[in-house]
């Protein structure tokens, strides 16, 4: 398990080392500068590159003091380094003017330039470097780039250099989104003490390059009050998977109910039934249309199946299947028709049995203020929903690119609000729950995964955790992280353009 951090976070653990362990902050400068120098020196010497040319920029807090160290370490083995300083040299933190102190009387010159001189000379600079190393803002900017500083960073972007970024790429927001904030896109970016939360979640991931985490002194003991908010699943160890016992039957694995397609759709019934039974669920019944009998029962017959024309045919039958049950999955391809909304009143008023709500069901419920009303005064009742970003902006009342943009600092409200537990899926999920502060980054999974049925595969896998498993957040995570690792041995075997959905399913034993 790895923690993720915000800027408030990275700045209160710095503070603490500093004044509470009474760890100088040069020493910390000094660590953290010599793991980038090791990670960036051994790759120039492994790709017999020592004769490259780098320049470091720099700016005048403690990011800036990073590279300055940097250089001095790099200088010493006599690659070719310039460095430039941006900015206001009058604003020059303590550790960084001694780092400009120390890099001065090592003999190699600083260039010092304002922003808008760097904004008029520095392609002149860049264009003939091979590496650029940026150490200009660190994870203290709090907005967008502008002015000069918005030409510094396209300079550095169309330089054609190998570009490295020191704690975070400068511009990227370290507590995530930022979609529309401009940034110098990494090849690497060496980040220090804990990973941040934006360079995990997107737009980050994709700007930030490879993430290489260096230990610089800023650890658990480091954390002072709160634990850091964020985290992520990094191996399946962390996994507490529920044991099997020699003396089981099929009902000590859970009776899970799969309300699922519609008159039109089976396959989305398939995938969540059959992803159920590869994570082990005891028994499974499936609640369709009866157009589906005969596609259902001949793809699947390890299912027990419950056929309507007309959900009010079935009222009796609903009510007995809820006692049978120890939980429900409701969603996947039931439509958004009257017969959809009979079905989703029935299991939100009807019964208290845990709940995975996907897909349209989703939607059914955002379009109905009594069903929200009711998730909101939910006390006990387990539930759990699985919005893709488009169903997550529809359930939340926004547009899909206000949604990206404020996910990361907003899941948790939701989660709250309606008493529930949510994956919100992407390329990189984050489940958040009411019952719990922890909020997780899933980033197992691949593109390939962006194909038909694979949110029905995750609704299947989470439904039966959700049953075996007393705790609904880890729940969610685990299923979210399986998920993935199952796409991406589906990947390896049929590659990220043909796999399918099915696919992922035929993945799920070997990972689980």
């Amino acid at each position: 398990m790895e923690f993720l951090v915000t800027s408030e976070e990275m700045r209160r653990y710095d503070t603490y080392t500093i004044e509470g362990l009474g760890v100088p902050d040069i020493v910390l400068m000094e660590r953290a500068a010599y793991g980038a120098f090791e990670y960036i020196y051994n790759r120039l010497v492994s790709e017999d590159l020592p004769g490259s040319s780098v320049t470091v920029l720099c700016g005048f807090g403690n990011n800036g003091g990073d590279g300055l160290a940097l250089a001095r370490l790099l200088y010493q083995k006599h690659v070719d380094v310039s460095v430039i300083m941006i900015g206001d040299r009058h604003k020059s933190t303590r550790s960084n003017l001694l780092e400009q102190d120390i890099l001065i009387n090592y003999g190699l010159a600083i260039i010092y330039l304002t922003a808008d001189e760097a904004a008029e000379h520095l392609k002149e600079h860049t264009d003939r470097s091979d590496i650029v190393i940026d150490a200009l803002f660190g994870i203290g900017l709090s907005r967008p780039l502008s002015g000069a500083y918005l030409k510094i960073t396209e300079m550095v972007n169309t330089s054609g250099s190998y570009v490295y970024a020191l704690d975070i790429p400068s511009g990227l927001p370290a507590d995530g989104g930022g979609y529309s904030y401009p940034c110098i896109n990494a090849d690497v970016t060496i980040t220090f003490g804990f990973n941040k939360v934006g360079l995990v979640t997107y737009p980050g991931a994709a700007k930030a390059g490879d993430v290489i985490l260096i230990d610089m002194g800023i650890d658990e003991f480091s954390i002072t009050g709160e634990r850091p908010a964020h985290k992520r699943i990094t191996d399946r160890n962390d996994i507490d998977w529920p044991n099997r016992v020699g003396s089981a039957n099929k009902g000590t694995y859970g009776k899970l109910l799969v309300i699922a397609g519609s008159e039109d759709v089976y396959g989305a019934a398939y995938m969540a039934a059959k992803a159920a039974f590869s994570m082990g669920i005891g028994m499974v019944r499936v609640i369709t249309h009866v157009n589906n009998r005969v596609a259902l029962e001949t793809a699947l017959p390890e299912a027990m199946y419950l056929f309507y024309e007309e959900p009010d045919d079935i009222v009796d039958s609903l009510n007995e299947a809820y006692k049978w049950a120890d939980g429900i999955l409701i969603g996947p391809g039931i439509g958004l028709d009257e017969s959809a909304e009979v079905l989703v009143r029935s299991v939100l008023y009807d019964t208290g049995i845990p709940l995975l709500i996907d897909a349209d069901a989703i939607r059914i419920i955002a379009d109905n203020g009594s069903y929200l009303k009711k998730l909101a005064e939910n006390e006990k009742r387990t539930v759990i929903i699985t919005p893709h970003m488009g169903e997550y902006a529809y359930f939340t009342g926004k547009s899909v690119s206000d949604a990206k943009e404020r996910v990361v600092q907003e899941i948790k409200t939701v989660a709250d609000r309606y008493r529930l537990t949510i994956i919100c899926k992407d390329a990189r999920s984050l489940i958040a729950s009411h019952s719990d502060s922890d909020i997780y980054v899933n980033s197992t999974g691949n593109e390939g995964m962006a194909t038909a049925g694979s949110g029905d595969v995750l609704s299947g896998m989470c439904a039966v955790l959700m049953v075996q498993m007393q705790d609904s957040h880890k729940a969610a995570a685990y299923a979210a992280y399986l998920h993935g690792l199952a796409g991406d041995d589906a990947a390896s075997r049929c590659g990220n353009v043909s796999m399918s959905a099915s696919d992922i399913i035929d993945s799920i034993p070997g990972v689980i």
